[in-house]
């Protein structure tokens, strides 16, 4: 039993390399395949190196809060799951309500970061200009 993740896995990848032989596809397929316009490396104006710099940053920062949100909206549903099959037991239902309070106190870390965030990059911005 322990062995058949394995052994899907093995298995996936094999096909995989088949049925792209069996079609004909290649790396060389893919060049033109367009990309979403919020990525970094996409646009290709002549823009300054300040400017490509800033644009990664903003990406990376925005990556982070949305990570990081998901994660405190996640752990609040995983708290109220915990908190409804806690069936009475104390231990279990004072734990799940850690975990809830937890992840609202970090859900509102994650959006007052954000406004923070926002709210300096339009001061920057707008210094700057």
């Amino acid at each position: 039993m322990k062995k058949l993740p394995a052994l899907l896995l093995g298995t996936f990848l094999l096909l995989s390399t088949h049925v792209r032989e069996a079609f004909g596809i290649g790396i060389d397929t893919f060049k033109d395949v367009l990309r979403p316009e919020n990525l970094p490396g996409v646009k290709t104006s002549s823009a300054g190196v300040e400017t490509r710099i800033s644009e990664i940053l903003l990406f990376a920062i925005n990556l982070i809060l949305y990570a990081s949100g998901s994660m405190a909206v996640l752990f609040l549903v995983i708290g109220g799951i915990r908190y409804i099959t806690s069936f009475g037991d104390q231990e279990a239902t004072d734990h799940a309500k850690k975990i809830i309070k937890y992840a609202v106190m970090g859900l509102l870390a994650v959006i007052l970061s954000y406004a923070l965030v926002t709210n300096i990059i339009d001061l920057v911005y707008k210094v700057a200009a």
